[in-house]
């Protein structure tokens, strides 16, 4: 640990403030605002070797989707045995709320999990969750109860891929957005009216990737913005209508687009590993995109989050590159500002206070606060926390920090001491 960076940190905590109870929810992957940031809020980094008190830790079957939290529910999906599982729990003391059950016959034939891969997403008193062979669910928040369900992939045929679904859901303006990739019906991507389940509109032959859409607001018009798995569109999410695309995939066999696309102010990342590396566009006033820079080489993600840090991007390279590393490179010019060899190798993580909070793939848990020479350790846990490999982000709601593997959810407690 450096102690000069204990020190930094915890002089921020005397200046952050408090937030309010829905500004401290997790209720989708990659937190509030979909950037890996969570709400200003202050929390308890400085933990020691043994890492952060645990709170509460149940069991959990297979599968790489995401812990999502709001109004004290954690909600996260499952596989134990035929069955995948959407389960609720009480965010204090990890006791089932709710579960809700459905059949899967899902079988990978390469050495990951079954499934289920994507994250729920949950708005106002609604949970909305894929399945991993594309059943879409609409569940009641308090009870679990089915308000409306869908099979797509039975509706647009599409068939089982290499892996299950492992795109998650947008919500946004009562319109849920997905990558279905059902290129024989023009709908590789789909927008569904989020209360009844019923078809808006339809849009592109592209087939689906395991990236999560964004939306934003840039020169005083709505994008929203897909990682396909041949490259990135720009639609209109009033109509479905494409603005442009950007062709970015690996020629690899087996591979796959598997990180979302990063939204900062007018500049849009998308990043593809091990192979095509990172390109970074800037949108215009009137709908259309320039490329700023192209790098195959400066980050190469292989499915990890990416972290906004100011004008900066936060996130590891894949494996390929003599060990996956964690690098920050500036958005707007796609110059590396530092990297940091570790044993969290291809972690996930996320930001909170100007600190990153990263769960390693090997089950470490680490604080790190990023300055210009590169992160500083405020805590780094001697051995694992979970079971690898830890594919899942972190989720952190309030002072809770939540983790899940292939094993267990845990809480962790971050809170402050007076």
């Amino acid at each position: 640990m450096d102690g000069r960076a204990i020190d930094q940190f915890r002089s921020t905590l005397s200046t952050s403030g408090g937030s309010s109870a829905d500004a401290t929810d997790w209720p989708q992957l990659f937190g509030p605002t979909r950037t890996s940031n969570a709400a200003d809020q202050a929390v308890d980094l400085v933990w020691g070797a043994n890492g952060p008190r645990q709170q509460w830790s149940i069991e959990v079957g297979t599968g790489y989707g995401s812990p999502v939290v709001s109004r004290d529910h954690v909600v996260f999906n499952h596989r134990i045995g035929d069955e995948e599982i959407v389960q609720c729990v009480d965010s204090t003391d990890g006791q089932t709320i709710w579960t809700h059950r459905y059949p899967t016959t899902f079988v990978c034939d390469v050495e990951y999990s079954d499934g289920p891969y994507s994250t729920p997403v949950i708005v106002d008193d609604r949970v909305y969750t894929f399945g991993g062979q594309g059943q879409l669910f609409c569940l009641s928040l308090d009870s679990g109860q089915p308000l409306w369900n869908r099979n797509l992939h039975q509706e647009y045929s599409v068939e089982d891929g290499l892996f299950p679904v492992g795109a998650s859901p947008l919500i946004e303006q009562g319109r849920l957005f997905f990558n279905l990739g059902a290129i024989d019906h023009d709908a590789g991507i789909i927008a569904l009216d989020a209360a009844s389940g019923e078809d808006i509109w339809q849009s592109t032959d592209h087939p689906a990737g395991y990236c999560s859409p964004m939306a934003a607001t840039i020169h005083g018009k709505r994008f929203l913005f897909v990682m396909t798995n041949v490259g990135l569109v720009s639609l209109d999410p009033e109509t479905g209508t494409m603005d442009w695309m950007v062709e970015h995939y690996s020629r690899s066999p087996m591979s796959y687009n598997a990180v979302s696309p990063l939204v900062v102010d007018d500049k849009v990342l998308l990043v593809t590993g091990p192979g095509p590396g990172a390109v970074c566009v800037q949108i215009h006033p009137n709908r259309t995109h320039s490329e700023l820079w192209r790098d195959r080489r400066v980050i190469d993600s292989q499915y990890n989050t990416l972290m906004r840090s100011d004008s900066d991007v936060i996130g590891f390279t894949s494996a390929g590159q003599g060990g996956a590393e964690l690098r920050c490179v500036n958005m707007g010019s796609g110059k590396l500002r530092w990297k940091y060899h570790s044993l969290l190798r291809r972690g996930q993580g996320l930001m909170v206070g100007g600190a990153l909070v990263v769960l390693g793939e090997r089950g470490h848990l680490a604080a790190l606060l990023p300055s210009d020479d590169g992160p500083q350790v405020i805590a780094f846990t001697e051995k694992p926390l979970m079971s690898e490999p830890c594919y899942c982000a972190p989720a952190l709601a309030g002072s809770r920090l939540y983790l899940k593997d292939e094993q267990r959810l845990a809480c962790f407690d971050l809170s402050v001491e007076p």
